[in-house]
Order: structure tokens, then C-alpha cells, then sequence
């Protein structure tokens, strides 16, 4: 039985590609391994686009000046080509110390380009905190993102490509009739056609996604894919089982109220509710005692409005509101 290969496995490959395609133009037997390996799995081509934006952004931050210091690196013994005549060779070494970290670099700044993978254009597109953003892709997909989010994009003939690196979005993707959407997140990929979809990322260690229209095929790293169809969510532990359930058409609504800059609650938690605001404003709910972060909320609240919100529960759950410089308040 064939071992699949792991999300890091996959990056530190796509890192090296990177670096060979950026120092030289391939052989044609170079080629044809890239083109092999391109199309092995369905996670590659996003690993391979985050790894050319990763390698751009570095070169941007080196002709910024000293502050970036690429001998602060430390030599890898197991890549002999960090090792030259006995001494570390930095500027290599920290080209692909940075690209396996591709992901997480990849997500902390804003920039676009166009990368030699297969003639495809890949960008990255991102939000800030508070905003979002309707992105149209070429194909006539778009992609709707929520706040504090960001994906690479890649579309050709062959290959549709999103990789969503942190936050939440929603997809709604048109027919192509040989080239199915794939979205990966982590060590998860979906892959749809006509479907109607979100995917949350907001940490390494849970991803939810949720179907409102269609139907999407979600393959884990080493699991057998899963068929999520309309009204349905599955949740996905970075070490725990995945999990489907059905959903009723009005919970998935209620989900995407942010669309309209809203949020949604129906007997949440007011500590999640609160923590749910702090990914729309800098300016923090804060909730001392355990019992109070206990007491449940429903109603529909402007997501750039903690205060607003802050005090309509006060009023409603009889707790006080102490609102200074530092942030908000809610005790009894």
C-alpha cells in the first residue's frame, strides 16, 4: 500500500521546485518530473503557488536593506546544498528555510504575480481585520472573503486552483467541464463543480465546511474522500475525526450574515459571541466572571460594533458595562 504524502512533505517539495524554477529554466526531463509531479495530488499545484509567492516576498524583504539578514540562518546538514566548500551557503539556506514555511509566510502580505506554472496566473488576495471582499475569478467563480483572510489563486485550462491560507470564505463555483474547483486548506482538499460552499480556517486546528448548494468531495490527508451534499457541515480536527451532520437551511444563513456585515446568534454563549466580534474589531469584549461568559444571546448585531452590542446584552441580561481605551467590560 502507497504512503500519501503528508501537507509538509508536499511543501518542502514544492520549495524545492521553487528554487529550481527561479535559477534556471527546466530541461525537458525537468519538465516533464515537474509536470509529474504537478499533477500527482490535488494539493500540489496550491503548494507549489504559495511557495513562488513565499520566494518573491523574500526577495522583496532583502531589497529592504540589512534589517533582513539572511546569514542569521542556520545551515541544514541534511541539504547538501546549503554547504559549500565547507561553509553555509546563507543566501540558498534561507531561500528554502523560508519557502517550506510557505503557508505561514505566504499569509502576511499583500501581493499578486504571475507565476510560470503551466501559463496559469496565480494571486493572492487578502482582507483586514473588519473587512470583506467579493473576489471574481476568471472563470466565473467568485470567491467572497471574510474578515482577516487570504487565499492563492490559480486558473488555467487545466487546473482551479484555491488555497485558503487563514480566515473564512465563501465559494460559489461555476461549471467547468474538465476542470473541477479545488480549495485546500491545510491537509484538506475540496474539490467541486456548481456548488455553493464555505470553508473556515481560523487556526491549524479545526476546519469547518459548510455546503448550501451542490454537493463537495472533501479528501483528507491520508483518509478516503467524503461527500458533503446541501445542508450539510463537517468538521475537521487536526487530530480528530471528521465529522458530518445535517444542517437546516436557516442555521446556514444565519452563518453567513456576515456577508451583509452581520452577526448572527441563536442561544451562543456570550463568550463566544464576544470572542466571534473580536475577529471584526481591535476593540475586545472582555468577560471576567465564567458565569457571565455562560449567559446565551440570540439576535442579529452589526459585526463593527462591539460596544453596540456589548450594551443591548447588558440591558437584556442585566449586567453592567465599563467602557474605556483598553476595551469593554461586562459584569453583573
Amino acid at each position: 500500500m502507497t504512503t500519501r504524502e503528508s501537507s509538509s512533505e508536499i511543501d518542502e517539495a514544492a520549495a524545492s521546485w521553487a528554487m529550481r524554477i527561479d535559477e534556471a529554466v527546466l530541461d525537458e526531463d525537468e519538465q516533464t518530473a515537474f509536470d509529474m509531479w504537478l499533477e500527482g495530488d490535488l494539493r500540489r499545484v496550491g503548494a507549489f503557488a504559495r511557495a513562488q509567492a513565499v520566494l518573491v516576498h523574500a526577495k522583496r524583504a532583502k531589497a529592504l536593506g540589512s534589517d533582513f539578514e539572511p546569514t542569521a540562518f542556520t545551515p541544514d546538514p541534511a541539504d547538501p546544498a546549503s554547504i559549500t566548500d565547507g561553509q553555509p551557503a546563507p543566501r540558498r539556506l534561507t531561500r528554502r528555510k523560508l519557502l517550506i514555511g510557505a503557508s505561514a509566510i505566504a499569509a502576511t502580505g499583500v501581493f499578486a504575480m504571475v507565476l510560470p506554472l503551466k501559463r496559469a496566473s496565480a494571486k493572492i488576495y487578502e482582507t483586514s481585520r473588519g473587512e470583506t471582499r467579493l473576489v471574481p475569478l476568471e472563470d466565473g467563480s467568485t470567491v467572497t472573503l471574510n474578515t482577516d483572510s487570504s487565499i492563492a489563486v490559480t486558473i488555467d485550462g487545466e487546473h482551479r486552483t484555491v488555497a485558503l491560507t487563514r480566515g473564512e470564505a465563501l465559494f460559489k463555483v461555476a461549471t467547468a467541464e474538465h476542470a473541477p474547483l479545488i480549495v485546500e486548506a491545510g491537509d484538506t482538499a475540496l474539490r467541486a463543480q456548481n456548488a455553493t460552499f464555505t470553508v473556515c480556517r481560523l487556526d491549524d486546528e479545526l476546519l469547518k465546511v459548510r455546503v448550501c448548494e451542490g454537493s463537495v468531495e472533501v479528501r483528507r490527508d491520508t483518509s478516503e474522500p467524503r461527500l458533503l451534499r446541501a445542508n450539510m457541515q463537517a468538521t475537521l480536527p487536526a487530530n480528530g475525526a471528521f465529522i458530518a451532520r445535517n444542517i437546516a437551511p436557516e442555521t446556514l444563513r444565519r452563518e453567513l450574515s456576515w456577508q451583509e456585515g452581520m452577526l448572527s446568534f441563536e442561544d451562543t454563549p456570550l463568550r463566544q459571541a464576544a470572542d466571534e466580534f473580536a475577529r471584526y474589531s481591535d476593540r475586545r469584549i472582555g468577560i471576567g466572571d465564567p458565569t457571565v461568559g455562560a449567559e446565551t444571546v440570540t439576535g442579529l448585531y452589526a459585526a463593527n460594533n462591539p460596544e453596540g452590542f456589548a450594551r443591548a446584552v447588558a440591558l437584556s441580561l442585566n449586567l453592567h458595562v465599563q467602557s474605556s481605551a483598553g476595551g469593554i467590560i461586562l459584569s453583573r
